[in-house]
């Protein structure tokens, strides 16, 4: 009997020392989860999750488009995580500029160096995008800069991204730019830490030429619903553009930690 309840007791710490190493954390944000800013942190080393969303525009002009996101993310190394994603749009025959439904592409998210009282943390992320999807041709790059700066609990970031498209067709531009800058900060802390709220602001190059650029706000919220599955959602508006910008856009995903 002592044995028996030995081992239930040294299971149980085990279990529960465990969980953390292996757990997602709701405050590391990627693009897309659910906004599309993302932090300068890699998962840990070794740590692999799977995510996926479902996001819709409700476009001025335009059709509502909906479209899935699945993502398998891998701590490749230290300071380092290896990504591989999709993307399905409802409406892929009237999308225009680099992403096409059905495209595959391959990420890598490097940190150098952590948060010091002095200096921010800095990442960079390199993102090709094969043509495997409808009418796409090319392959196209995506360079990332990424900034988070810590003020007390509330966290700032930067994201600044050019895109090479490798194959434009008709008036599509052959590169664009997007800037994203945001604020998150931890909801009910140091009570209770389930929750992150981020805001952001954001422009984007139109994918054609002579077009205005996209610009936009977006608000949402990342929830730990249990050490290995985090919910998330947001909603946003793109206060200018072109005729075919979002009057509303929102996402509801999920990110699964092995």
């Amino acid at each position: 009997m002592m044995r028996l309840t030995a081992l239930r007791v040294g299971l149980l710490l085990f279990l529960c020392c465990s969980d953390p190493a292996f757990s997602l954390d709701h405050d590391n944000l990627d693009p897309n989860r659910p906004i599309q800013m993302e932090d300068a942190f890699p998962i840990p080393h070794g740590e692999i999750a799977i995510e996926g969303g479902v996001q819709f525009h409700d476009r001025r002009q335009s059709d509502t488009q909906v479209r899935f996101q699945p993502q398998v993310i891998y701590g490749a190394f230290a300071n380092a995580q290896l990504e591989i994603m999709g993307d399905l749009f409802t409406d892929p025959h009237s999308l225009q500029g680099a992403n096409k439904s059905g495209d595959l592409s391959l990420g890598l998210l490097y940190n150098f160096n952590t948060e010091t009282l002095r200096l921010p943390a800095f990442a960079a992320r390199v993102e090709v995008e094969l043509p495997t999807g409808v009418r796409s041709k090319g392959v196209d790059t995506a360079l990332t800069g990424v900034m988070t700066r810590s003020f007390g609990r509330l966290k700032t970031h930067l994201n600044a991204e050019y895109t090479f498209v490798g194959l434009p067709q008709n008036t599509e531009r052959s590169g664009v730019y997007r800037l994203v800058a945001a604020v998150s900060y931890p909801l009910g802390y140091p009570g209770r830490f389930r929750e992150t709220l981020i805001v952001d602001v954001y422009t984007r190059q139109s994918d054609l030429v002579g077009g205005s650029n996209h610009t936009g706000l977006e608000v949402g919220i990342r929830h730990q619903l249990s050490p290995r599955i985090v919910l998330d959602g947001g909603i946003g508006t793109e206060v200018s553009g072109p005729s075919g910008r979002s009057a509303i856009l929102g996402t509801i995903g999920l990110s699964i930690g092995f």
